[in-house]
Parts: C-alpha cells; sequence; structure tokens
C-alpha cells in the first residue's frame, strides 16, 4: 500500500447517506439540503455544504470558449487554473467508490477516496467534476488531516481547484482526497450515470441505471482526473435492491447485506479491484438482467447479459465473442488480463457500443440474433461490433492513447481488427474485401473533401474530442493500418504489435511509439530493409487528404506522378486548404501488376518517396493495375488508352482481376469522373461489364455511385435516359439473383443490394413478385424470409395503399425483433405518400413511439425518398427546437442528421444559400465540421452538374442508339 494510504475506517466519518426507494414525504427544510438535491444545470450560482462555489450553468454550452484571456466563475471571481488541461504534476493511482444510485428517485449518491502522488511541490490540485454536489472534502498525509483553503468550481472546463491552507503538496509524497457527493441520474442525456428502460412482453416497464464515459464524462458521476493519461486502479461497491443485480468492470468478490442506516431491503455489492485504467472506461450497472455465458479456451468467462425475453436471442453474440476472444489472445500474443468479459445490451445507449474494461456495454438491437428472422447484413454487423469492442481490451485499454489527438491509435486499429477478426471466425464471409468495401471506400470518399482533417489532429476541449469520433480517426485510421500491414508483411507487422502492445502494457502512448517498434520489425517485412515507418506514416496521418497517382506512359517507361486528390472540381469550389508540413506529398507504396501475366515484369513495387517515380515495362505491356486490391490509400488514374484497355479486359473475361480490383476500378474511375479528371464515358463505358459481374464487391460499388449519379441527374434532360441505362444494367444481375433467400452470405448480400436498387428503379421483374409475398403476408400472414424482407417490405410500402403502411407500423410497434423494427423503420420511408411521409416524420418526434436513437433512421429513410427529400429538410427546419434537444440530451449525433439529409440530395445554388442560412444561425456544436463537409458537397453537387450532365447525357445517347441497333 503507498506511503498515506487511509486504513480502513478513516473515511468513515464521511457516510453515505440513506436513499429511500420512493419519494419522502417530508422533505428537508434546510435550503442546503433542498438545492443540494439539483443538478447543477442552470444558470445560477449557489454555495454547496462544503463552501465550495459552484454554478449550476452547465459547461456544455460553453465549453468552446474555453481560451478566455481570464477565467472567470459565475461570481466574477478568477479561476486559479488558466489551462483546460489538468496540471501534469498530480498523479492518481487509486480511486475507491461507493456508489448509490435509487431508481424511484432518480438520485444516486456516493463518495470516492482518491489516492495520488505529486512529483512537483504545489499548494493546489486540480481535477475534474460536472453536475456533482460536493457534501464533504478531506485531504490527507498519511493519518494527518490537512486543511484546506478553498475548493472552487469551473463549469466552463468542469474543473474543481482544491488549494490547502498552510501546507503544499510536497514533492514525491503520497496524498488521499476523499469526497462525498450526490445528483441526479441523468434521465434527458445517454451520457454519465444515466437512467433507462425497457417494457416487458407483459407491457411492464423494468428501469435500470448504466454509464458511459468516453469520452469526458467520468466526471459525471464521480469526481476525478478525467484524462487518459491518468490511469489508476479501481475499487468500487455499489448499494442496489435485491431484486436488481450490480455489475461492473471486475467481478463480485463480496454481497452484504447494507446495514440498517440503509434500509434492511438494500444490499452491497463490492467488486475486485481493477488493473490500472483510464477513467473512461470504468462502467457500472444496476438492473434485473439474466445472462448467458461461455467459457473461452483459457477458461475466461464470456457473458451477455439482458432481460429475460431478449436472453435466448443473445447467444449468438455470446458464441461470436468468445471465438473472437481466443482468436485476439492468439494474435496478440498476451492473455486478456481480467478474470471475466461481461456485455451487456442496454436498451437506450450512444453510440452503438463502448469497450469498458470487462464491462462491454452494447444498444440491444445490435446484440439479437435469431437465424429465422435476423437478415445476414445484421448477422455480420453484430459479429463486426464484437469484434470492434474487443479488440479494444488490447487497443484501448490495456494500451491506452495520451491524449485524445491520437484517438486513432484507438480506433484507427479496433476498426481494422474488428475486421481481422470476423475474417478469421467466419473465412468464407471474404471480411477483408468488404473492409476495403466498407472502411476504405467510404474514408476516401470524406478525405477528399477540402474540409477533412489529418488522422492526428489537436483537440482540446470536449466539443474538440467528440467531433473527431469521426470517419478519419476510424475508417481512415484502419485503412493505413492495413497499408501498412501489406507493405510490412502480415508476419512483421503482428509481431510488431505484440511488441507495442507488451511494451506499453498498462499505460500510455502516442503515435511515435507504434512507429518505433514497428521500424525495428521491418527489418523482417518482405522489402528485406529497415524502413523508416515514422517517416513514411507521417505524411499518412499528420496531413489530411490523400494522393492521386497517375500513370503517365511514353513508350516502354512508365511515369508515376503524385498530387492531392480533391472531390471538389478545380473551378467553382473554393478548395483552399492548410499549408501541410509535407506540401501535401506521400511515401507511396505502389504495388502494380500488368496484363502479361507469364512475364517477369508482370509484378512490381516502387516507393513514391515524396516525388515521381520511373520504371520500365516491357513493349508488350497494354496495361497496368496498380494498387493491388486497393491496400493503399490512393486513387490511380491511367491514360485514356490503358483504360480502354482495362475495359476491354473486364467485357472479354473481367475475373482477370480479383473481386477487389474490380471493385477498385470502379470505384476510381467514377470517383475521378466525379472530380473532372476523366470524362464521363470511362465509368460508364467500364460499367457495361457488369452484365457478368456476379461478386458483391463491384456491384455495392458501383450502385453507390449509379444511384448518387441518379440523384444529381435529377433535374437533366439525360435523366429519362440514365434511367433505361440503369435498368438495362440491372437485368441480368436481377434476373440471376432472383427472390429466393438462398446462396452464400455474398449472395445474400448482393441479393440484398441489387433487388434494393431494382425497387427504387421499379423494375417490374422485381417489384411485381415483391408485391405478391407483401400481400400474401398481409392477408394470410404467410412468411417472409428475413434476407428478402426488406425488399418485399419496401415494395409493398412503395406501392401499396394508406392500409398497408399503417399495418407495417403496427407491426413495428408490437414487434419484441429488434431487426424488424429496424427494417420497418427504413421501409416505412419509401411510400410515395406526401401525406404518410409527413406523419412519419411528426410521429418521430413521440418518445413514447419512438427511441431516441431510432429519430435518424426515420430521417434519413424519407430523405433518401425523391419524394421525401424536402419533406425531411422542411420537417428539420420546422421542428428545430425540438430535434436539436433530442439530439443534445440524448447525446446523438448532429453530424449524422446533417448528413442523413443535407449533402446527397442537394444539387442547386437555392439549395445551398437556404441550408447556410438556416445554420448561420444554429449552434452545431462538434458538427461543425461536418456541416462545412456538406455545404461542401452540396457545391460539389452543383459544379458536377455543370460539367458531367452533358457528357452523361451525350454518352448515353450514342450508347442507347447502339442498343436499338442490336
Amino acid at each position: 500500500m503507498p506511503k498515506g494510504s487511509p486504513g480502513k475506517d478513516s473515511s468513515e466519518h464521511i457516510q453515505l447517506e440513506p436513499l429511500s426507494r420512493t419519494p419522502k414525504r417530508h422533505e428537508s427544510t434546510d435550503p442546503a439540503e433542498i438545492d443540494a438535491k439539483a443538478p447543477l444545470r442552470h444558470a445560477t450560482r449557489k454555495t454547496c455544504d462544503s463552501g465550495c462555489v459552484c454554478s449550476e450553468k452547465d459547461s456544455s454550452t460553453i465549453m468552446d470558449d474555453e481560451k478566455d484571456a481570464v477565467p472567470r466563475m459565475e461570481n466574477g471571481e478568477i479561476f486559479p487554473w488558466d489551462n483546460i488541461r489538468l496540471p501534469a504534476f498530480a498523479h492518481p493511482t487509486r480511486y475507491n467508490i461507493t456508489m448509490h444510485p435509487n431508481l424511484t428517485t432518480l438520485e444516486f449518491r456516493g463518495r470516492v477516496t482518491i489516492e495520488f502522488y505529486v512529483d512537483e511541490e504545489s499548494k493546489f490540485i486540480v481535477f475534474h467534476s460536472k453536475n456533482l454536489t460536493i457534501k464533504e472534502q478531506i485531504v490527507k498525509e498519511g493519518q494527518e488531516e490537512l486543511k484546506i483553503a478553498k475548493l472552487l468550481e469551473y463549469p466552463k472546463r468542469e474543473q474543481l481547484y482544491l488549494e490547502l491552507e498552510d501546507l503544499s503538496f510536497r514533492k514525491k509524497n503520497n496524498y488521499t482526497l476523499f469526497l462525498s457527493f450526490n445528483s441526479t441520474l441523468n434521465s434527458t442525456e445517454l451520457k454519465g450515470f444515466y437512467f433507462s428502460s425497457y417494457i416487458t412482453p407483459e407491457g411492464d416497464y423494468r428501469y435500470l441505471a448504466t454509464t458511459r464515459f468516453e469520452p469526458t464524462y467520468a466526471r459525471m458521476a464521480f469526481p476525478c482526473f478525467d484524462e487518459p493519461q491518468f490511469k489508476a486502479k479501481f475499487k468500487i461497491s455499489i448499494y442496489r435492491d435485491r431484486f436488481h443485480i450490480a455489475l461492473c468492470n471486475m467481478p463480485a468478490i463480496n454481497t452484504e447485506e447494507a446495514g440498517f442506516y440503509l434500509g434492511t431491503n438494500l444490499l452491497r455489492d463490492d467488486f475486485q479491484e481493477s488493473v490500472d485504467m483510464s477513467t473512461y472506461l470504468v462502467a457500472f450497472v444496476v438492473c434485473d438482467f439474466k445472462r448467458v455465458y461461455e467459457l473461452t479456451k483459457r477458461n475466461t468467462s464470456v457473458s451477455v447479459y439482458a432481460s429475460s425475453h431478449m436472453l435466448p436471442h443473445m447467444k449468438y453474440a455470446m458464441t461470436t465473442a468468445a471465438r473472437i476472444m481466443d482468436y485476439f489472445e492468439s494474435f496478440f500474443g498476451i492473455p486478456y488480463p481480467l478474470p471475466k468479459q461481461d456485455i451487456i445490451a442496454i436498451p437506450d445507449f450512444e453510440p452503438i457500443a463502448m469497450e469498458n474494461w470487462g464491462l462491454i456495454t452494447i444498444r440491444e438491437s445490435f446484440l439479437m440474433y435469431d437465424p429465422q428472422e435476423t437478415p445476414t447484413e445484421i448477422q455480420e454487423y453484430i459479429a463486426v461490433i464484437m469484434a470492434h469492442e474487443l479488440a479494444h481490451q488490447w487497443f484501448g485499454n490495456l494500451v491506452t492513447m495520451k491524449w485524445w489527438n491520437d484517438l486513432w491509435l484507438n480506433e484507427g486499429a479496433a476498426t481494422f481488427f474488428e475486421y481481422k477478426g470476423v475474417n478469421h471466425i467466419f473465412p468464407e464471409w471474404s471480411m477483408m474485401d468488404l473492409f476495403i468495401l466498407h472502411k476504405t471506400q467510404r474514408a476516401l470518399e470524406l478525405d477528399a473533401l477540402a474540409n477533412s482533417h489529418p488522422v492526428s489532429v489537436s483537440v482540446e476541449n470536449p466539443i474538440e474530442i467528440e467531433s473527431i469520433f469521426d470517419t478519419v480517426s476510424y475508417y481512415k485510421g484502419a485503412s493505413v493500418l492495413y497499408m501498412l500491414e501489406v507493405v510490412l508483411c502480415a508476419c512483421a507487422f503482428q509481431g510488431g504489435l505484440n511488441d507495442y502492445l507488451n511494451m506499453h502494457a498498462y499505460g500510455n502512448t502516442e503515435t511515435n511509439d507504434l512507429w518505433e517498434v514497428l521500424t525495428k520489425h521491418s527489418k523482417n517485412s518482405s522489402t528485406s530493409t529497415e524502413l523508416d515507418v515514422k517517416t513514411i506514416m507521417n505524411t499518412w496521418i499528420q496531413q489530411m487528404g490523400f494522393p492521386l497517382v497517375t500513370i503517365i506512359r511514353e513508350d516502354n517507361i512508365i511515369t508515376a506522378t503524385q498530387k492531392r486528390f480533391l472531390a471538389s472540381p478545380r473551378e467553382g469550389v473554393n478548395t483552399s486548404h492548410p499549408k501541410s508540413s509535407f506540401d501535401y506529398k506521400w511515401y507511396i507504396p505502389l504495388h502494380c501488376y500488368t496484363d502479361q501475366d507469364d512475364s517477369a515484369e508482370s509484378y512490381m513495387e516502387v516507393w513514391m518517396n515524396m516525388t515521381n517515380a520511373t520504371f520500365d515495362i516491357s513493349s508488350d505491356v497494354e496495361y497496368i493495375k496498380c494498387n493491388i486490391n486497393q491496400t493503399g490509400f490512393y486513387r490511380v488514374n491511367y491514360p485514356k488508352k490503358m483504360w480502354i484497355s482495362i475495359i476491354n479486359t473486364l467485357m472479354k473475361n473481367h475475373t482477370k482481376f480479383s473481386p477487389a480490383d474490380r471493385a477498385s476500378l470502379i470505384d476510381d474511375a467514377f470517383s475521378l469522373c466525379d472530380a473532372g479528371e476523366v470524362d464521363a464515358s470511362i465509368p460508364l463505358e467500364l460499367s457495361l461489364y457488369l452484365a457478368n459481374e456476379r461478386d458483391y464487391a463491384p456491384w455495392a460499388t458501383v450502385l453507390r455511385y449509379l444511384n448518387f449519379w441518379k440523384d444529381r441527374l435529377a433535374e437533366s434532360t439525360a435523366y429519362k435516359k440514365y434511367i433505361i441505362f440503369f435498368r438495362q444494367l440491372m437485368g441480368p444481375i436481377t434476373r440471376y439473383i432472383g427472390l429466393m433467400d438462398q446462396g452464400s452470405h455474398l449472395e445474400k448480400l448482393l441479393r440484398t443490394a441489387v433487388l434494393k436498387s431494382a425497387v427504387e428503379l421499379e423494375i417490374d421483374d422485381v417489384v411485381t413478385p415483391a408485391k405478391r409475398l407483401f400481400e400474401d403476408w398481409i392477408s394470410k400472414g404467410i412468411r417472409i424470409a428475413p434476407n428478402i424482407r426488406k425488399i418485399v417490405y419496401m415494395a409493398g410500402i412503395k406501392f401499396g395503399k394508406v392500409a398497408d403502411w399503417q399495418h407495417c407500423f403496427d407491426v413495428y410497434l408490437k414487434t419484441q425483433i429488434q431487426s424488424e423494427k429496424l427494417l420497418m423503420l427504413q421501409a416505412l420511408g419509401t411510400t410515395m405518400d406526401p401525406w404518410l411521409l409527413k406523419r412519419y416524420l411528426r410521429l418521430s418526434l413521440n418518445r413514447t413511439l419512438f427511441k431516441a436513437q431510432e429519430v435518424n433512421t426515420v430521417i434519413t429513410s424519407v430523405a433518401a425518398n425523391p419524394h421525401g427529400h424536402y419533406l425531411a429538410w422542411r420537417h428539420i427546419k420546422a421542428y428545430w427546437p425540438q430535434i436539436e434537444a433530442l439530439y443534445v440530451n440524448e447525446s446523438l449525433s448532429i453530424s449524422n442528421l446533417i448528413l442523413s439529409v443535407v449533402p446527397d440530395y442537394f444539387i442547386t445554388e437555392y439549395d445551398y444559400r437556404e441550408v447556410s442560412e438556416f445554420f448561420k444561425q444554429r449552434d452545431v456544436r462538434s458538427a461543425n465540421r461536418t456541416l462545412q463537409q456538406s455545404l461542401e458537397m452540396i457545391k460539389f453537387n452543383i459544379h458536377w452538374i455543370k460539367i458531367n450532365a452533358k457528357s452523361v447525357n451525350d454518352w448515353l445517347i450514342t450508347h442507347l442508339v447502339k442498343i436499338n441497333k442490336s
């Protein structure tokens, strides 16, 4: 025990006062006691029982001006600590936390003992607290109590400043801080220590208290040093009713009667002390759930907790998690360090999941799997979520970034390994091809905007921190790791990661720590020489964007040039961007092959060291294909003659290219056209080979672009011809794939993607049988197979009557099957009846009908409907106060709201001005970058029409004439 640790009874005079299970009839008349029960939320100033000068103004509304010249508290006095970051000289080592949540009064009380040491002399310490009423505070050095001069609160930065009266905190000494506090369980936001509920099949309401602390919300539950580098051990005790259970990061080691002063109905669970970890990973839940469990190969218990009626649908998640745990223990070379791994299904949770060490919390709807009811895409998603959160147990929990600017070390790694993990247990799913489709291509799309940001980016306050939980940190971070694995080779990459995790276990790191260890292992890489990984990779993570590699051929010499790729055209859109210390040049691993399969020169590797590259090829070579399987985070353009040769090869025998390479050729061709780098004839001619394509990745890629183009051409003279072309292109694949729910995992994904577009295009060969299945379901109750339900529901609602829509809405309200709810939410927005669309949008504001997390799905489904684009936008404008309050209070992403409505469907200058003017008057907080990206995308849509609509129209005229003649 460190010097100065308190004895067992040293804090017994800070008692955890009882909370009644029901509101008291005779409330205290003591103003201080009454005041202490109100959360610190409104703009009034008060003094706590302990003398702490506090403010009830919610810091989330004013955190953006943390760089005030003089930090002033609400009473006008200067707050003594002038930095949003905590001082580095105080280090917590152990927390002893006792919590008592009351699920009737929605209050909680607690006390915390924080052991800490200081490595330089100081009169004060600074730590975090938000919306907590501090009742008592004591500081001790050993057994000696030290006099406290002041305890001040600065809500803008969610900080408490504690200063000693006579003495100083002495260098290299240990101290103990005792605090008791109380607050309310959060019932308006899904963060901190909050209140949730669910309804049983019998219609009874059940209640639970749960936590969400990432990134900066632990301070809402207990006072703490709430920054990731301040790791400490946590020993937690929780009071609960007998009919509830309590869960925590660690297993319970003792349960006792609470004692007479807390009432005989209460029990106290004491949990084993944790390993060293960051505050944002602490978690505890009080609920009435049951569990299923399975043991890993090392006999670690993997339990899934859920409400009893949901428990039978949790076994797939449990088994998948246990298998992935086994794989990660083997791959990372480090056994999972905790004695158990719990996973709990939370009814109301935002985001989808959280990797709390030993107690993963996941939104209930993404844990449920029933093979008779759940579509394949949801089955895959459940596995991916499991793998992501379990990967965090090593990347993020065992080894944690020092500060949020390196969030990508957590999230990029977990996003990469979510696919590696699932690929190991389901190799037939070809998950690494799906990684390119779902992660790399999406990251390339966003990072091509002028309003992107580097992977490693400076952030300070909570709003800035929240803003980088985005596509760049997750998807681009994962994509550059995949690129690096390919460069180094899998064995060298794995060995480097093993050393990285072992060297920094239970500690904190920066990006350079990862580069350093991978540099050492690069000697064992495919290059057989040591690579300067830091120099190479910093060009990818310390500047935004990515390169366009342009291939130029002069006789037998290939020159590869590089420049930053921007989706925004060279004219019409402001493409100014911040200066980069790398001048927007990259170290590019250029991997290529030629059409000469048997030639010694058929495969080549070239480094573009922030410059161009030149290499020789045989005169027989007709084309080269670079960026093999799209594992590099860049785009490639070829000379027109080479594009034509590639297209001809695809038309003759598309299997000369792998499915991933076919998808990458489509992705590059369409995006290059979007950016004005190639004529529209290139992607359109290339797409003709799809008459013979039967793989999922190429079709999923092309459908994304073809549907984008359809939306942009909606008001052009090319639109009708484009729809004819699109339907013709879809004909062979719709006839091949059919409406029977059969085939492999990838074939089922293909069927869903293709037939969804077929319904939107009103292709009769798909719509007619789908409507027949819908009518049989409505009138005769004939079950629809899970993987075609989305298609059948869409067709039935799109072309159905009001009564059909109402029937489906009633199914949404009544079903306990979460995947069915999601399908209905998506399908209900496809109706062509404007009155129903407006009704649907208005109903989404009713919290008794829709969970907060479901509202964005409603708005997205309506916005994606050509009859609903502007209805969704008008709804947002008309009901902005209610929608904003919902998204802010429920911790939902306003970024997702903006992205779901604005970028894809607005294509005129009027649209741009309306969106811009509307949001000028609104505070979108951490979504500001997303708003700027969306405005940039509207400008892009406008300019795309100007530069591409005519060439698309010209190509379509020529193509359709050819078709009519043939």
